[in-house]
């Protein structure tokens, strides 16, 4: 297979079906052979990214990431998506690792915000507290002038327990606690925009699409700019 791409996921798996999902829907088709050449790579027991990240006793995701790259690298992929924001606290070692592009899912996400909400001044961040606690999205928002507005708390938890309790391990979203979230992050924190700094967000999101308050979902918004580097692959 020539002029193709490999998406790195199983972080979780319900999130990379359901970028795999919004990717084949969102790809103008009208045959079979209209949807792109990719890969997946579900690599579902890379460990738990907030928990080596918070305590570096943890098994670290590093490796088998590393493992990845290394891999698929020599099948040539054109680029690689790398579908979890919490893992991009190796970005810098994994694009070290291979001479192939990965979309930088943090970056994509902060650069679509002047589009989504152009008056935007108060950016605010749900995600994992791995994510929350590293900074992993401060440098993006504010190199891009925004004010990043972190949840409280109280918020981190419940937005913890959308993401481990109710999706990863149960299997679901629960919709109300979803839109609670970015609700309070709205109107409580009054933040112009929020972003969804975790796919299983983006998972909820997609399971019931918030239609109130601005919301910048990065794996919706790495879907979009997939589908367009895919784009300029296949007239390459």
């Amino acid at each position: 297979m020539k002029k193709f791409f490999t998406i790195l996921g199983g972080m979780g798996t319900l999130a990379t079906e359901s970028f795999v999902r919004v990717l084949d829907e969102r790809t103008p088709t009208h045959k079979d052979q209209d949807y792109f050449d990719y890969l997946v790579v579900n690599h579902a027991s890379v460990p738990d990214r907030t928990s080596w990240i918070l305590d570096h006793n943890q098994p670290s995701p590093l490796p088998p990431l590393l493992e990845d790259i290394e891999q698929q690298s020599q099948l040539k992929p054109a680029f690689f998506v790398l579908a979890c924001n919490t893992a991009h606290y190796v970005y810098q070692e994994l694009q070290a690792a291979t001479e192939i592009p990965i979309i930088n899912m943090l970056q994509t996400t902060v650069d679509a915000i002047k589009t989504l909400q152009p008056h935007a001044k108060r950016v605010g961040l749900l995600a994992t507290p791995g994510t929350i606690e590293s900074g992993l999205y401060d440098q993006y928002v504010l190199a891009a002038g925004y004010e990043l507005v972190k949840p409280t708390a109280e918020l981190i938890e419940l937005t913890e327990d959308l993401i481990y309790n109710d999706i990863k391990q149960a299997g679901h979203s629960d919709n109300d606690k979803y839109h609670t979230l970015v609700k309070r992050m709205s109107e409580e924190l009054n933040c112009d925009i929020v972003i969804l700094g975790c796919t299983e967000l983006s998972y909820a999101e997609e399971m019931d699409p918030e239609t109130t308050y601005p919301v910048a979902d990065s794996q919706s918004l790495v879907v979009n700019k997939t589908i367009e580097l895919a784009q300029q692959l296949r007239q390459s």
